[in-house]
């Protein structure tokens, strides 16, 4: 685009929208194509293509790719290779990849899950769902993080998401229908009815399930991650001290041998400063500390595009008011 053209782009609010709406009916389209052919395939077959479709995705979506690399070089530095950082982030795309196809083909896995899922610590999820006062799992952007939230309902845990809008709007419908198909509530943090779900879900007893590595709008703390300050999302944290609620971490993890093994860690100890918003820094800081290790021990299942480091570090937690 030369830069006149540019110029009348930006400057034409009608033609951004449109030009939007168009981009955005495609990807809703190729989804919709995704979930319709990968249906037809067995669950072999669709790994087996999601391979495939991982290394292409690594070659055309440069932005991506060029994020992952900016952030694998702030983590690793020159302990790794040009090579391994290359192999690195193809095999973050791929993974990507085969968790789309595994949530196309998320009744077969359902079918088979005694052999394609084994758990580990699961008698502290469990606790939770028996104590009747529910609590609160944190993970992250770690390995199918879908497919751990169906497995668990599955199970007869019942599961509350708390999750960002997708910015486009037929997608962000499809992930909730699919994870209602699964028993998984979703309770979008940008609703007026957020703070009302969040309490309702808890009074039930329900497991609320917090994805919190991500740099986004909601109130944040800045504490450690991955050896550098990042603005974490201070919600869990703050909802746990003030509900007295447990949190435990949970991650699913490939298993060479194909399938999936998840773990939840031992609750996490509370702090008692006497002081709130260190107390939420403490609990915020220790949750990058169970991330972070997941992370580093399988690299290649974390999204490395994320804008993990989007805004620089504020001096204090900026606690939102309205979870109670």
């Amino acid at each position: 685009m030369s830069g006149r053209l540019r110029r009348f782009y930006k400057g034409s609010p009608r033609l951004r929208h449109a030009t939007r709406a168009v981009k955005d009916a495609v990807l809703v389209g190729a989804v919709r194509f995704g979930l319709w052919a990968g249906g037809k395939l067995s669950l072999e077959r669709a790994l087996a293509i999601a391979d495939r479709v991982g290394g292409l995705l690594y070659r055309v979506l440069r932005d991506p790719r060029r994020l992952a690399l900016a952030h694998i070089d702030l983590v690793y530095g020159d302990t790794l290779t040009p090579a391994a950082k290359t192999a690195l982030i193809r095999a973050a795309f791929v993974n990507v990849a085969r968790c789309f196809l595994e949530i196309v083909k998320i009744d077969e896995i359902r079918r088979r899950a005694d052999s394609y899922v084994e758990t580990s610590g699961w008698e502290h999820l469990q606790a939770f769902a028996d104590s009747g006062d529910g609590g609160i799992i944190i993970t992250g952007h770690i390995g199918n993080w879908e497919l751990l939230a169906a497995y668990c309902s599955w199970r007869g845990i019942p599961v509350a998401a708390v999750a960002r809008r997708i910015y486009v709007r037929g997608l962000n419908e499809l992930l909730v229908a699919y994870r209602a198909r699964q028993g998984v509530e979703t309770i979008l943090r940008e609703s007026p009815q957020a703070a009302r779900q969040l309490l309702r879900t808890v009074r039930r007893g329900a497991v609320l399930a917090m994805v919190i590595d991500q740099d986004t709008n909601a109130p944040s703390v800045s504490v450690p991650f991955l050896g550098r300050a990042a603005r974490t999302p201070a919600g869990a944290a703050s909802f746990a001290l003030r509900r007295e609620l447990p949190v435990a971490a949970a991650f699913i993890q490939r298993r060479p041998q194909g399938g999936h093994r998840i773990t939840i860690l031992p609750p996490f100890a509370k702090p008692a400063t006497g002081d709130q918003t260190e107390d939420v820094r403490q609990l915020t800081r220790a949750f990058n500390e169970a991330l972070e290790t997941q992370i580093l021990k399988n690299p290649a299942e974390w999204v490395w595009w994320h804008r993990r480091w989007r805004n620089p570090p504020r001096p204090r937690v900026d606690l939102d008011a309205n979870v109670a």
